[in-house]
């Protein structure tokens, strides 16, 4: 667990891949975390959460150093996260004056404790933060290999989620999805959660962490997750999470839907902003608005306008289905 005044004794791997070593690459529209960054930010807010993840694609797709600068807009965190554009302002400034004054340790290559900040500097003007990470950082977002264990997922999924602790058992969930399962125990819940000790009760851990967090978790992800009791005796020592993949619906869609991302490629820019204006307050996929107001509702269809693949198949196909419909788009 790392926050203010603690340490997370995690030896980072510092391991250099082989010249010959071909390195995956995922599109940003995936976050991409080493396991360690993972069990470091489990104490963090949400929004400090959001704004890790956010950062992420950035930094692995721009191969960033110390020196640069990675730039989060109050609209695009405003976008991405579902929120309130007037309130991502003031999230997006807390999240980083936050960040920079966390810090974490682990034990370099010769065993020595080593205490780096997630965050060199962090820079907000005029509606936007930038923020710069140290090297330490940038590996556990950039470098993932055999030494360096990592687990991904679809951004956009992962920001669905509202709740303080969903992030983390989503994060756990896809990080055991192959196995199907996987156990935590009491304590290490407690404390790599940085649960506060009214969460100690385990009624009221139940209650206030376990279940709302998985039912968030399987009402909008892309996984099934439940769990159960591990006992010892009569007392209650852990527990077992079963992941399971929801399976992929299968969507009857006219032919021409086939050509739909073809189609939207030829949209000029233009377009796309008349466009999005309009669906914006198309009541057919108002539903996908969620707390945005008519302008982050309208800045998002634009950026599936542009590049479709960025949300799941089935949102993009009801997009390009109101294009058709709804407006006097013609192809």
């Amino acid at each position: 667990m790392c926050k203010n005044n603690s340490a997370c004794y995690k030896k980072l791997q510092f391991a250099e891949c082989s010249v010959m070593e071909l390195k995956k690459t995922y599109p940003v529209s995936w976050v991409v975390m080493q396991n360690t960054i993972q069990e470091c930010f489990k104490s963090m807010s949400i929004d400090e959460k959001r704004l890790l993840i956010l950062a992420s694609p950035v930094a692995r797709t721009s191969n960033a150093t110390e020196k640069d600068s990675i730039t989060i807009t109050a609209e695009s965190f405003a976008q991405e996260c579902n929120i309130k554009t007037h309130s991502a302002y003031k999230s997006l400034e807390e999240a980083s004056k936050s960040l920079i004054k966390r810090y974490f340790c682990y034990l370099d290559e010769k065993g020595r404790k080593t205490y780096c900040n997630w965050v060199i500097r962090a820079r907000y003007e005029e509606g936007s933060v930038s923020i710069c990470f140290p090297d330490e950082v940038l590996l556990m977002l950039k470098e993932f290999d055999k030494l360096n264990p990592y687990t991904k997922y679809k951004k956009d999924i992962v920001l669905s989620l509202r709740k303080d602790y969903s992030f983390d058992f989503y994060h756990l969930a896809k990080k055991h999805q192959a196995m199907g399962k996987f156990e935590i125990s009491l304590e290490k819940i407690r404390t790599e959660f940085g649960l506060p000790e009214s969460y100690h009760d385990l009624s009221n851990l139940k209650k206030r962490v376990i279940n709302p967090s998985l039912e968030e978790i399987t009402a909008n992800t892309d996984i099934d997750l439940t769990y159960e009791n591990v006992k010892k005796g009569r007392s209650v020592v852990g527990f077992k999470f079963t992941v399971r993949e929801k399976p992929t619906p299968k969507l009857i869609v006219p032919e021409r839907d086939q050509n739909t991302v073809d189609m939207f490629r030829s949209l000029s820019d233009n377009q796309i902003n008349m466009y999005s204006s309009i669906l914006s307050k198309v009541s057919s996929i108002s539903d996908l608005a969620g707390a945005k107001d008519y302008q982050a509702f309208a800045i998002w269809i634009s950026n599936i306008l542009r590049d479709p693949k960025s949300v799941r198949e089935e949102t993009a196909k009801r997009i390009f289905k109101a294009l058709r419909t709804e407006t006097d788009f013609k192809d």
